[in-house]
């Protein structure tokens, strides 16, 4: 009894010791859940675990906690450890590769080092031990309910130490309060992103209301037609709620305008005064997402206008920074039948990238402008064709009128003024039924001679009209098709034409002016006469009135007249074609077809009964034929081997396209003509200003194309080119 009387103090010590350890545990574990519940930040809850790790275990020992991230894959330092350590530490790999806190968390099983010097895995981070100075260091994983192991607790020892079942029991009470209080938090951060997507669900449908109200009311608003203009403020007021935007522009779209088409401005909101100035008018070069989408037919959006590709170098980019714009976009306006009738652009004072949601709504308020800016064209063109035809009524109504009065004054027989009368007023017709084909915009000069010579009652082979493609405004067509009825009619009556052996010569060039040379022969002798008739003043009046000179010369062997019209007055003469030399004064206009014997032609034709005939043609007229050729690869053989005085060349051979026969030809300046049963804009587009010999064509009409190629050959007397042969059809 004496002996344990003598121990009982030190036994009794060691109770109240273990007593105040536990205490110390307990405490810390109640402040922590405490912190928790307290909706503290994770970091300050586990921080006080952290905290009693150190106070139960003695000075010296630090502690830590380290979290996966989202795929388990690396650990972070959360709190525990100074900052150069945490940085150093960041990241490390989780695996079975790894050491430490890493195997831990993989293993779900506690790493126990009691010394780090010991473990070859700890070589390459010994350099870290020494200078954080630790030897012992232990690694305990954190298992929750959320995750199947969301991280570790790490213990570090300023001197090696082996783990007692105390100490793994301790460090087990820490990472058991650690994982609820990891749990709570991971659970409280779910129920706080919860709350947050249903608030901003909320916010979504409150908004989708917002501008589904405001969309009902601009689609009631554009019901009214009396107050368009005001409705394009109005859309850019609601395009720029829609899409939380400073700036907002609508224009319209002109496709005649340049070859990418031209925007117009409609109404702006926010737009600087420079901004409106540079952008009232947008072509497809411009370095705005406008001209984007003119480019490429799409969406145009940009997040940065500082980085923006496209934009560099333009002053676009410089105003649009000016303003202090710095993101925007530009959609296309397209009508229910695709067509782009303008665009509508959006601009943020901040880099910016649309949601799909504000997009989707954008594109429901784009389809009712698309409408209403086609309204508006619509309704601009029936106005334009309403003036238009009222114009051309009165117009067509008083030259009638005039017809009438001029022809009466001629012919005082009622049978020759019906007759003269009636064949005036169906030239008329017949020039508005050409001009209908065209939508009143133009005619060719060609289908005017043919319509209005020929009339269906003179063999074809006895006209020949060349000359380069010329077309003509309405106004200026209805006036020539009466100087044309005219000509043709007289010729008819009395002159060339009205001879078997009579023919027709018409040529024109277009230089610095539309020349058009009519030459009669083969007609009836002409006798000079003392009196002006009708016709002649109609042709002189009708000229003079366009600002052009009108000459008729009077021969024995026909009457010829030549016709200057100003270019610029209605005429526009094909581009791709060059100007011809005039014909002078001495000039028949009847081809020399005698010049044909021993040239040598080239015949390309694939259409083997069109081929042999054009090929009998030449030969009649004692010229050399190569031919017919019907492949592009041959007919280029020939052209390089041979050289040749002309070449009537198929547009087109099996299908195949004969640009570089037409190449070669032209390299070699080889005269060529076209023959062909298509029309101008069919050609190859380089060489639309080639002459056209249309089939069918007689061998009369062949003879006479030849010739003038052999006038157009290289070291012909003659300087008179020929750019466009057609026959009457």
């Amino acid at each position: 009894m004496l002996t344990e009387t003598k121990h009982q103090p030190f036994h009794d010590a060691l109770d109240l010791e273990a007593l105040r350890e536990r205490e110390t545990w307990l405490s810390g574990q109640r402040q922590a859940f405490e912190s928790a519940l307290n909706e503290a930040p994770l970091a300050e809850s586990l921080g006080i675990l952290v905290d009693t790790a150190i106070a139960a275990l003695g000075s010296g020992v630090r502690a830590a906690f380290y979290l996966t991230d989202a795929d388990g894959t690396a650990l972070h330092h959360l709190v525990g450890m100074s900052a150069d350590y945490a940085q150093a530490a960041d990241g490390f790999v989780v695996g079975p590769e790894s050491f430490a806190c890493g195997l831990a968390t993989h293993t779900g099983q506690a790493v126990l080092t009691a010394d780090v010097r010991n473990d070859p895995r700890w070589e390459p981070w010994l350099w870290m031990a020494a200078k954080f100075g630790y030897r012992g260091c232990w690694s305990f994983p954190i298992h929750t309910a959320v995750r199947r192991f969301a991280g570790t607790f790490a213990l570090y020892w300023p001197e090696p130490r082996e783990a007692t079942p105390h100490d793994t029991e301790r460090a087990g009470m820490i990472t058991q309060t650690a994982a609820i209080i990891i749990s709570r938090h991971e659970r409280a951060e779910q129920r706080l992103a919860a709350i947050h997507k249903l608030q901003e669900t909320q916010s979504e449908l409150e908004s989708e209301l917002r501008d589904s109200e405001l969309l009902r009311q601009i689609s009631l608003e554009l019901l009214d037609e009396d107050h368009e203009d005001a409705l394009y403020g109005k859309l850019v007021e609601a395009a720029a709620k829609i899409m939380r935007s400073e700036v907002c522009t609508v224009q319209i779209f002109h496709p005649e305008r340049g070859p990418a088409g031209e925007l117009q401005m409609l109404a702006s909101r926010g737009l600087p005064p420079e901004g409106v100035r540079l952008w009232e008018r947008v072509s497809g070069d411009s370095g705005c997402t406008c001209g984007e989408v003119l480019r490429t037919g799409k969406r145009a959006i940009v997040e940065d206008v500082a980085n923006c590709a496209f934009m560099a170098g333009k002053p676009d980019r410089d105003v649009l920074l000016a303003a202090g714009i710095q993101a925007g976009q530009s959609t296309p306006l397209i009508t229910r039948s695709g067509k782009l009738v303008g665009m509508i652009s959006t601009y943020w004072t901040k880099p910016h990238r649309p949601s799909e949601r504000d997009l989707r709504m954008f594109d429901i308020l784009a389809r009712p402008t698309a409408d209403l800016i086609e309204r508006k064209r619509a309704g601009e063109t029936q106005r334009l064709l309403l003036n238009e035809l009222n114009h051309r009524v009165k117009n067509t109504l008083a030259v009638v009128q005039a017809m009438a009065q001029r022809t009466l004054t001629r012919h005082r027989d009622p049978k020759e003024f019906a007759k003269s009368f009636g064949g005036r007023v169906q030239a008329l017709a017949r020039v508005h039924n050409l001009l209908s084909s065209t939508s009143w915009q133009q005619a060719e000069l060609r289908e005017l001679i043919d319509d209005q010579v020929l009339l269906g009652r003179t063999d074809d082979t006895r006209l020949t009209a060349v000359g380069p493609i010329v077309r003509l405004d309405s106004q200026l067509a209805l006036h020539m098709a009466l100087i044309l009825h005219e000509l043709g009619t007289n010729s008819i009556k009395y002159g060339a034409l009205s001879a078997p052996t009579g023919r027709v010569s018409v040529t024109w060039v277009a230089d610095d002016a539309l020349r058009i040379h009519w030459a009669e022969r083969g007609g009836p002798r002409v006798t000079p006469s003392s009196t002006i008739g009708f016709g002649t003043t109609l042709i002189a009046q009708s000229v003079k009135g366009q600002g052009g000179e009108a000459q008729m010369t009077s021969e024995p062997e026909g009457i010829s007249w030549n016709i200057v019209l100003p270019l610029g007055s209605g005429i526009v003469a094909e581009a791709h074609a060059a100007p011809m030399n005039a014909r002078t004064e001495s000039t028949t206009g009847i081809i020399d077809t005698c010049s044909l014997d021993g040239r040598r032609f080239l015949v390309v034709e694939d259409e083997p009964l069109i081929g042999l005939d054009i090929v009998a043609a030449l030969e009649s007229a004692k010229a050399d034929v190569e031919g017919p050729v019907t492949t592009v690869k041959k007919a280029c053989e020939l052209i390089e081997q041979s050289r040749f005085d002309g070449v009537l060349l198929d547009a087109n051979l099996h299908g195949d396209p004969v640009d570089l026969i037409a190449d070669a030809l032209s390299q070699r300046d080889i005269p060529f003509v076209f023959v062909t049963g298509y029309n101008g804009n069919a050609l190859p587009e380089a060489f639309r200003a080639i002459p056209v010999l249309s089939k069918p064509c007689s061998s009369e009409q062949v003879i006479e194309v030849a010739a003038s190629l052999v006038a157009r050959a290289p070291g012909s007397q003659r300087n008179e080119p020929a750019r466009l042969v057609e026959t009457a059809t």
